[in-house]
């Protein structure tokens, strides 16, 4: 019975490669919410220090503060999500060059996602796409709460 549950011979099914990459995409997502919640919150919080335009130096500093540690966050989901895809296809490599064979879905993570028997390591460079919006994000928010109105009245 407990073998049933955990497999005594540490090797990981096609089906549990899956599984996991799944649930992992599943948990990165909700995080990601939450993430991107308080990353609008931030933009809220840069709006009003921009139309207050007089808030003091320990506001801008706090509201900075948590605006970058917002984004922070939300480029470790990205990361995360990139870390867990190389993970599946990685798994999917080791499998192939165990078994001999995986399904086509299962050839094709490995081939879009450069699988192969080396470990992934994370990495918190992402892809450019990302790490455009990332640096975006961070110029709107912070020029938000550091620079004045382009109007000279």
């Amino acid at each position: 019975m407990v073998s049933y549950f955990f497999k005594m011979e540490g090797k990981m099914s096609e089906f549990e490669i899956w599984s996991t990459l799944n649930s992992g995409l599943a948990m990165n997502g909700l995080f990601l919410i939450g993430f991107s919640f308080l990353a609008w919150f931030s933009g809220r919080a840069s709006v009003i220090m921009h139309e207050k335009g007089n808030a003091n130096l320990f506001g801008k500093i706090v509201v900075s503060a948590f605006s970058l540690t917002s984004l922070w966050y939300i480029n470790m989901q990205f990361s995360y999500v990139s870390l867990g895809i190389s993970s599946a296809s990685h798994s999917m490599a080791v499998l192939k060059d165990e078994t001999g064979a995986v399904s086509a879905r299962g050839q094709s993570l490995i081939d879009n996602f450069g699988g192969s028997t080396e470990v992934p390591t994370f990495s918190l460079i992402n892809e450019p796409a990302g790490l455009i919006l990332i640096i975006s994000l961070a110029l709107c928010l912070l020029s938000g709460i550091w620079m004045g109105d382009s109007n000279n009245d």
